[in-house]
């Protein structure tokens, strides 16, 4: 009988582990509303941070399961409408020393990634460019 019960616990305690890779790989998957861009160091001026609001624009991003994002909605800090291939996964920021974080690498560009109460945010400020906030849609 205990047999039976180590063997039970055994299979319920493997049954519910869940692979963390798929859940994350899919977490950017969906239609994201660009909400502002944020602009530090040499693109927000003399050491000041600047931004811009896009929350009153309907500026879409659409990452898709296949590796395509479509970009729909009017002009913006990040990509003009169109399409493009991205990857997100695990990966360097710069080099191939230190860890590896979890980017966007959208064509040739990498975007270190955050997703915090509900907002996700691809950084590029890492190299003076601007960090785009996001919602989902």
């Amino acid at each position: 009988m205990k047999k039976i019960l180590i063997l039970l616990f055994t299979i319920a305690t493997i049954s519910s582990c869940s692979n963390d890779d798929d859940s994350s790989t899919t977490q950017i998957i969906g239609e994201w509303k660009l909400m502002e861009a944020k602009f530090y160091g040499l693109e927000g001026g003399d050491s000041s941070e600047g931004s811009i609001d896009y929350s009153d624009q309907n500026i879409i991003y659409d990452f898709q399961a296949n590796g395509t994002l479509t970009v729909a909605g009017g002009e913006n800090a990040g990509y003009p409408n169109g399409t493009y291939e991205y990857f997100f996964g695990e990966d360097h920021l710069i080099g191939t020393d230190g860890p590896e974080t979890l980017i966007v690498k959208v064509n040739e560009s990498k975007w270190a990634y955050d997703l915090t109460n509900e907002k996700m945010t691809l950084g590029n400020s890492y190299v003076d460019g601007p960090d785009l906030v996001f919602e989902r849609k």
